[in-house]
């Protein structure tokens, strides 16, 4: 499958999106996206790239639409902050490498702090998929590419993230949160990725 292809199939997921279940978006994102995130040419594509620093996040589709898909390299040692995805459904597998995804629950609150409890640990690897659900708190993880080579992901957002939260640890353990504003060091990459394969 070619980016065309994978940006096709969210369009028309996102389409149909009030007459699925929350479980039939899941299965229609993540067999697009393991059929792209095993295409040697789009694994060739991110292997090629040089990315302008030790975590870059680019756009592949136009920013205009009302999904995202979005390729993120991830330097050796390099992750992320526990974070949400403003409630959107989602998918995230990986292009090359590996990362490991831990997700959280919240467990209480503290004053304007919560508490987190580590709900489960996963290994993303091409075509292995892990979903971005808005009930029970499945929405909270990070992300780490505890590898020596550099990593990139592949994340579907059925509804466009501008803004999330973080979750930064606070005094006692707990957590504080912050919002913050999602950027990309580049839009409309796709253009530019293989469009001649598809499957």
């Amino acid at each position: 499958m070619d980016v065309t292809a994978l940006i096709d199939a969210v369009s028309q997921t996102k389409d149909k999106a009030d007459e699925l279940s929350c479980q039939e978006i899941i299965d229609r994102l993540s067999d697009a996206l393991a059929r792209f995130t095993t295409s040697a040419e789009n694994q060739h594509f991110a292997e090629e790239y040089r990315p302008s620093g030790n975590y870059t996040r680019l756009l592949l589709n136009s920013p205009q639409d009302a999904f995202q898909v979005v390729l993120v390299f991830w330097g050796p040692g390099k992750g992320s902050p526990i974070h949400d995805h403003d409630d959107t459904i989602g998918a995230v597998s990986a292009l090359t490498g590996e990362t490991k995804e831990i997700k959280y629950v919240t467990t209480g609150q503290v004053g304007e702090c919560v508490e987190l409890a580590e709900a489960g640990e996963f290994t993303i690897a091409p075509g292995r998929i892990t979903p971005i659900l808005p009930e029970d708190d499945k929405q909270l993880h990070l992300m780490v590419n505890e590898k020596t080579h550099w990593a990139a992901t592949v994340h579907v957002y059925l509804t466009a993230i501008h803004r999330y939260q973080m979750y930064l640890a606070a005094p006692g353990g707990s957590f504080r949160t912050a919002e913050t504003s999602l950027w990309f060091d580049e839009c409309g990459v796709g253009t530019r990725m293989p469009t001649s394969v598809r499957s």
